[in-house]
C-alpha cells in the first residue's frame, strides 16, 4: 500500500470513529449497514467481502496498524473486520470533538501541536 492510500484510509477511518462516538444516527448505521457507512467515508469494500464490526470496551487501546492491515488484506481474507471502540458511559462526562480526534489518533490532549511553526 502506498503512503498516500494509507493516509487517506487513516483519515477516513478516524472521521468515521469520531462520528460514530458522537452521533447516535451514525452508530445506528454502523450496526445496521456498516458497508454503507464505510462508503459514506470513502472506504470502498469490494463486493464479496464481508464486513464484521468489532466493538471493544472503552478501556481497549485502538490499534491503528491492525485496522490498516485488516483493510489492506480484506480482499484476500474475504472479510473486513472494522474495529470501532465502544464508549462506556462514565456518568455525565462529555468529550468534545477535539478530544475524540486525539483519542483516535493515539495522542494525549496537549501533546500534539496545532501548527508546524511552533514546533520547529
Amino acid at each position: 500500500m502506498n503512503p498516500g492510500d494509507r493516509a487517506v484510509f487513516i483519515a477516513a477511518y478516524g472521521r468515521l470513529v469520531v462520528e460514530v462516538w458522537s452521533d447516535p444516527a451514525r452508530e445506528a448505521l454502523l450496526e445496521r449497514d456498516p458497508r454503507r457507512l464505510l462508503g459514506e467515508y470513502g472506504i470502498a469494500v469490494p463486493e464479496g467481502v464481508a464486513v464484521t464490526v468489532r466493538r471493544d470496551a472503552a478501556g481497549a487501546e485502538p490499534d491503528l496498524e491492525t485496522q490498516v492491515d485488516a483493510w489492506r488484506n480484506a480482499s484476500d481474507r474475504g472479510e473486513l473486520v472494522l474495529f470501532v471502540p465502544a464508549l462506556e458511559s462514565e456518568g455525565e462526562v462529555e468529550i468534545d470533538e477535539h478530544e475524540l480526534e486525539a483519542v483516535v489518533a493515539g495522542l494525549e490532549p496537549g501533546t500534539a501541536c496545532c501548527c508546524p511553526c511552533c514546533c520547529t
